[in-house]
């Protein structure tokens, strides 16, 4: 059968609430808003504007322009551009947004069994587009008096296209176009504060808010855009007219709250701070909320956010790097260059601030203990220090030999051991779940009760557990999914690994790991559904789920590591 390899823009669609009809404007904001955290609603001064709230476009009577692009996952590059300028009617603005993928291998699988083969018979690019068309302007340009003129109001008209080009007949007019509208709301209520609201993709379905695949085609089909609403608000703590006003010194406080009206979507949190230490060079932090759906239900993602920003003459420089996930790996950087003009900065410089005690006490600090080695893991293998990390921690063992053995196959019960210590529950003696196969006196016993009590790991209709049985690869997937609270959708449109047909039982539980880096070790390779998993596989994906991964940092800055009850 013929598998389309699309293992694209994972950096983008994060959370449960993806969709096919991506809003490339949630993404590629520009550096700044994105070192915030996001969090830029509320202020909207500068060409970022045009993506975050178009109400901030009537607050900066000069030119302003914003670029970014490069490549993220060293797979999607993409491409951002907007500027906005003043004209007789208003702010006028113009923002385009670009992500593509070159070169996506097409495959065919054939035979069967031992003489399966998987054949490259061709190549298929992917693009997504987004066009932004921008107006804002205070509300005293249309009332009498100068009334209003501490509101603006703001409005964009975007236009979405998305397809394949290149590969055979099954993708050949495989594209999409679509459009919806943003409304953008921005209140200074003094001199140091200003609250913004907007609406993005409030257009309805009947006044063509959607995205449609095939449009000159019978079996086109037909998708909604998620509205989001997020209310922001930005606060000038320290600055020229700050709530602490002075000349020399700034800091500026940032905090939006977003939530969609897509039911799995969780309402998340943005926080942003941003400091002059001088007036050419800005510091900035942030928290940027994604959501996620996790073992009790929808959640979110913490993505922290760092960045740096020069401005000379009006020229603006830059930088931001954001966290995707619980995984390191998927972290990425940003680059701007673009223009806000020089009357829209104020006299900013090095501010002087006393650490907030938050009344949450220090971390204990322990001696750091020495890594676990063993005699058959060398030093450069590949899994050498999640081995170390996770048999210091005490959640895998060695062998009295000396040895780990990470070729050795995993079987059910260690699985079972594995997790649970992973998660750092404390087991007693006291079973509320028993299999006719597990003895109560084993060591694996209470750590089977708690993982099949937390649904971890099912046992058999019959009441048997097969605690020997090894797991495969698929099945490790799948109870991994589970393990982790990942969103597992019911089925796949695209293969996640060249090896595995997009219909085989365990797909949707593949690509939902494989899209959080559990499995980033195979990237590259088929996926072996059907071979077992090894020790040192399991050790790389246990250490990389967000509980062991917080005992592993612990251990590393030396703190204590507290087990949960």
């Amino acid at each position: 059968m013929r598998v389309i390899i699309v293992a694209l823009l994972a950096v983008l669609l994060t959370g449960p609430g993806a969709n096919a009809a991506l809003d490339l404007g949630e993404v590629a904001v520009g550096a700044r808003p994105l070192g915030l955290g996001k969090a830029f609603v509320g202020l909207a001064d500068d060409a970022s504007a045009i993506f975050m709230n178009p109400a901030g476009l009537g607050g900066n009577d000069n030119l302003v322009m914003t670029s970014m692009s490069g490549s993220m996952l060293n797979d999607v590059n993409y491409l951002m551009f907007g500027a906005s300028d003043l004209s007789p009617i208003g702010k006028i603005g113009i923002g385009y947004v670009s992500a593509s993928v070159g070169s996506i291998p097409l495959t065919v699988l054939t035979g069967s069994g031992s003489t399966q083969a998987i054949t490259q018979t061709g190549a298929a690019d992917y693009s997504s587009s987004l066009v932004v068309l921008s107006y804002g302007s205070r509300l005293s340009r249309f009332l009498r008096g100068g009334a209003g003129d501490n509101f603006s109001l703001g409005l964009n008209l975007k236009f979405l296209m998305q397809g394949f080009s290149g590969g055979d007949a099954t993708l050949q007019d495989a594209t999409g176009a679509g459009m919806d509208a943003d409304l953008g709301l921005l209140w200074w209520c003094n001199s140091w504060s200003t609250l913004g609201l907007t609406f993005q993709n409030f257009l309805p379905d009947s006044l063509g808010g959607r995205f449609i695949w095939y449009p000159d085609k019978p079996n086109q089909r037909v998708e909604g855009i998620p509205m989001v609403t997020r209310l922001g608000a930005h606060f000038d703590l320290i600055g020229v007219s700050a709530l602490y006003p002075d000349p020399e010194k700034a800091l500026d406080l940032l905090v939006d709250y977003e939530m969609s009206n897509d039911q799995v979507r969780q309402p998340t949190w943005h926080l942003g701070v941003e400091y002059w230490p001088l007036r050419m060079f800005a510091l900035r932090a942030g928290l940027d909320q994604q959501a996620k759906a996790q073992e009790t239900g929808n959640g979110v993602d913490n993505n922290f956010t760092l960045g740096a920003g020069l401005i000379y003459n009006g020229i603006t420089f830059d930088y931001a790097y954001h966290q995707y996930g619980e995984l390191s790996e998927n972290a990425a950087h940003y680059f701007s260059i673009g223009f806000r003009g020089e009357d829209r900065v104020k006299e900013r410089a090095r501010r002087k601030l006393e650490k907030v005690k938050t009344g949450v006490p220090a971390p204990e600090i322990v001696p750091k203990p020495k890594l676990m080695s063993f005699s058959d893991v060398p030093d450069d293998y590949w899994a050498k220090k999640p081995i170390a990390y996770l048999t210091t921690l005490g959640i895998m063992d060695g062998y009295e030999d000396g040895t780990f053995r990470p070729t050795q196959e995993i079987t059910r019960g260690e699985l079972a051991m594995l997790l649970v210590k992973a998660k750092g529950f404390t087991v007693d003696k006291q079973l509320k779940f028993t299999f006719s196969d597990v003895p109560p006196q084993s060591e694996t016993a209470p750590y089977i009760s708690v993982a099949a009590e937390r649904e971890y790991i099912q046992g058999f209709k019959d009441g048997t557990f097969h605690p020997e049985e090894r797991v495969t690869r698929a099945e490790a997937a799948a109870i991994l999914a589970q393990f982790a609270g990942l969103y597992v959708k019911k089925k796949v449109n695209v293969s996640p690994f060249p090896d595995l047909p997009k219909n085989h039982w365990a797909a949707p539980a593949i690509a939902a790991t494989k899209e959080v880096g559990l499995f980033a070790y195979m990237s590259g390779q088929g996926f072996g559904p059907n071979m077992y998993l090894t020790r040192a596989e399991a050790a790389e994906i246990i250490a990389k789920t967000p509980f062991a991964k917080e005992q592993i940092e612990q251990l590393i800055k030396g703190q204590k590591i507290v087990t949960r009850g």
